[in-house]
């Protein structure tokens, strides 16, 4: 057996010197409550003690009421407006189809909000890195706007300015009695069904949809093939043009051979009130304006930080081969920046979908506003809310899945393109053929 062997004198550390033999947590014979094991194992039977009690409580105090969702089958009892594409009545429509009116009208706001945020939120944040000093204050000064004022304030001054600043129906404003624009919302013209040449037939509509469906994949089929020819070969095919006419030339052709089964009906004015048409009430106009500028500042800033966060050599690479601004902007930076931009937007989407129950603050019946005259009329919180809350995990997910969807995508493809030094070289080399044609020299 070897001897233990022993630190020189003078050669030990301050703290071996000072605890020259300190004690471990599971030493033998050291309290329970110093051994680390222990220590997790306690907390962790707390923790399931504490959640075991809660849930038990719960139950209790929900089981000395009845709940069920059997009102729901009953008739609404009242009506409500912001009707679109769909049929509510309230003597006759139950308070299920209510609560599904109410989420169709919190789908289209978030829908309308997500696409005009998006728009909105890329040029003001392209325009933050603007040259021009006056547009890029500009930008500025409306991100630091909106992004720092209450949504609901701007929701209501957004539903004020209709109301007040607008003129009455009386007035109204007529575009060609094209447009009607007044305090009861913006009319416009709006397609309707007419059958065909078979007559009555409505399902006429949905063929020709479908052959509009069609159309649009063939035409980006070729506009990916062209995509692929331009690169190959640097000349120039024009897909964009080139799709974008085919699928106009499917749609007017199909459009006639089927009998145009499809009209568009202008608005009439009737009493105090639009017919016919569509109608965009003020409303809806205050809630989509309002989310749709607020989501859009914070995005200017998240499109700003992932442009600033690309390297200045690309930039530079960009300039040296003599691209224009919108070349540049299209073919090199935004493509880059979009795999740093995906996760950031997407919460702003979550958020616009969660703040958009703010529509109680201007009597936009949306989800939260109907389900709340649900309660109030007839009570059944518990389950109204219970409805509200899976509704809204719903609608996140969904937003969540297709944004996931999207990132996975992007990444995959840029993997496909190599690193990111050999991605921006051929970004370079696509965008330097598509602007000198092959056999010409710069």
């Amino acid at each position: 057996m070897e001897p233990k062997r022993r630190t020189p004198r003078g050669l030990e550390s301050p703290l071996m010197a000072a605890n020259p033999s300190p004690p471990t947590s599971l030493a033998a014979g050291a309290p329970l409550i110093y051994q680390r094991r222990i220590r997790r194992w306690a907390v962790q039977i707390v923790y399931l003690a504490i959640t075991a009690f809660v849930i038990f409580y719960v139950v209790q105090a929900l089981g000395e009421r009845e709940y069920g969702f059997g009102f729901l089958n009953q008739p609404a009892g009242f009506d409500i407006g912001n009707q679109w594409l769909v049929d509510f009545d309230g003597t006759t429509s139950s308070r299920l189809t209510l609560f599904f009116v109410g989420v169709w009208s919190t789908v289209r706001v978030v829908a309308v909000v997500i696409a005009l945020s998006t728009v909105l939120g890329v040029i003001v944040g392209v325009a933050r890195l603007s040259p021009s000093w006056l547009l890029s204050k500009t930008a500025m000064l409306f991100v630091e706007l909106f992004r720092n004022t209450p949504l609901y304030v701007q929701v209501v001054i957004w539903y004020a300015i209709g109301l007040f600043g607008l003129p009455t129906i009386q007035n109204v404003v007529n575009i060609g009695n094209f447009l009607f624009l007044s305090n009861r919302g913006v009319a416009l013209p709006w397609p309707h069904e007419q059958g065909g040449f078979w007559g009555g037939a409505d399902w006429m509509v949905g063929v020709w949809v479908g052959v509009l469906v069609i159309g649009g994949a063939v035409a980006l089929k070729v506009r990916k093939r062209l995509q692929n020819q331009e690169q190959a070969t640097g000349q120039t095919r024009y897909p964009n043009r080139i799709a974008m006419g085919m699928f106009a030339g499917i749609a007017v052709v199909s459009f006639f051979l089927l009998g145009m089964p499809v009209y568009v009906d202008r608005p009439i004015i009737e009493g105090t009130n639009y017919a016919e048409g569509m109608a965009v009430r003020p409303e809806f106009a205050a809630l989509t304006l309002g989310l749709t500028v607020y989501t859009g500042a914070f995005i200017a800033e998240i499109v700003r930080a992932s442009i600033q966060a690309l390297p200045k050599g690309q930039t530079e690479a960009a300039n040296a081969i003599g691209l224009s601004n919108y070349q540049r902007l299209t073919l090199i930076i935004l493509p880059q920046a979009l795999r740093q931009m995906i996760p950031s937007i997407t919460n702003q989407y979550l958020n616009a979908n969660k703040n958009s129950s703010i529509a109680l603050g201007v009597s936009y019946f949306d989800l939260f506003f109907v389900a709340n005259i649900i309660s109030n009329k007839i009570g059944h919180a518990v389950e109204i809310f219970f409805m509200i809350i899976v509704t809204y995990t719903v609608l996140s997910l969904s937003i969540s899945l297709v944004m996931n969807i999207a990132n996975s995508r992007i990444t995959a493809r840029d993997k496909e393109d190599g690193t990111r030094t050999s991605g921006l070289r051929q970004r370079l080399i696509y965008a330097l053929r598509s602007r000198v044609p092959m056999g010409e020299t710069s």
